[in-house]
């Protein structure tokens, strides 16, 4: 009787563990409808960095609305991309990073400022994505796809003068349901390998700020459409502080932009002056210096060395001063 007793509980515990699994994989499952969407949605998302990235690099934006695009990308926006303020994405700024290392995680909102920073403005798009493939989704703790692709950055760096080479990527994305619908966001952009290929997905922890406007509105699974959060008069002025707290590194730029500017300008003026004026007392003594010699010798071979001097000193002071102006440049796009 003890071990039919026994055998009962054994059988209870596991159709009790077969019933739990069946009820798992019955919650996690997808239909061929849902996992389609979600791919074109990972796709076009992917598509949507490529033209942020073509955005940030775009020379007629100020650097306003950069910050603007860049700030909307990782933060509840219409415009958002990643899924917050906390994804990583390893970096291939540098012409020399074409594969994984140690040290290249980098925020998102360092990677962008990074990227505006370094990556040479045009007047064309210069960055293209190609041979995209999307994966199948899977599901852990929520569905996700990854996005393989080949990255071109056609521009230079300004830190490096190393040509980029086409570079292997993927993008990891999260879907969640919206309704009767799915949004995408990514939560990591990475070089493609076998370990990043395989690895599963890790939603990134958002910051305090993130945190705080998300806690104000309806979690994104209960939501009754797929629009995505609009801002209320209390975001927008959390925004803006966000905004200005982002801008105060180029503030700092700028003031230091604007000093050396001055700083040049200023020698670049009296290397001119210098030259100026040596210049005018050699051919004053050199004039009368011609009018007591019969067969006068050339003012160049007469007033050396000084007069190299003073040709030199003038060169110094117009390069010089043509530095200063991109200072002042520089200064004022920062200040924008």
């Amino acid at each position: 009787m003890k071990n039919f007793t026994g055998f009962k509980w054994r059988a209870a515990l596991l159709l009790a563990g077969m019933l739990g699994a069946t009820f798992q994989a019955n919650a996690q499952a997808l239909s061929r409808k849902d996992a389609d969407e979600i791919r074109v949605l990972a796709r076009e998302k992917v598509k949507g960095l490529n033209d942020l990235l073509n955005a940030i690099t775009n020379e007629d934006l100020s650097n306003y609305e950069r910050r603007y695009l860049m700030m909307n990308s990782y933060m509840p926006s219409n415009d958002q991309i990643f899924i917050n303020d906390g994804v990583i994405v390893e970096d291939d700024i540098d012409p020399k990073h074409k594969a994984s290392a140690p040290g290249l995680d980098t925020p998102i909102e360092k990677y962008l400022s990074n990227f505006d920073l370094f990556y040479v403005k045009s007047e064309t798009n210069t960055i293209e994505f190609t041979s995209l493939v999307v994966s199948d989704v899977k599901v852990d703790k929520y569905p996700f796809v990854k996005v393989f692709y080949t990255q071109h950055f056609k521009g230079k760096s300004n830190k490096d003068n190393t040509p980029y080479q086409p570079i292997a990527r993927v993008a990891e994305l999260r879907a969640d349901k919206s309704g009767n619908d799915w949004i995408v966001f990514l939560t990591r952009v990475a070089f493609n390998s076998t370990e990043n290929a395989k690895s599963v997905p890790v939603t990134p922890r958002p910051s305090a700020t993130y945190d705080s406007l998300q806690r104000k509105k309806e979690p994104v699974v209960s939501q009754a459409s797929d629009r995505k959060p609009v801002a209320t008069p209390a975001d927008a002025k959390e925004g803006e502080r966000v905004f200005k707290e982002l801008n105060k590194p180029n503030a700092a730029a700028a003031a230091n932009a604007r000093k050396w500017g001055a700083i040049k300008l200023g020698a670049g003026v009296a290397a001119l002056a210098f030259g100026a004026v040596t210049y005018s007392m050699l051919n004053k003594d050199y004039k009368d210096y011609k009018n007591r010699i019969d067969n006068p010798e050339g003012l160049t071979s007469y007033a050396k060395p000084g007069i190299y001097v003073s040709v030199g000193a003038a060169a110094v002071g117009l390069g010089v001063s043509l530095t200063s102006l991109f200072d002042f440049k520089r200064a004022r796009q920062l200040s924008q």
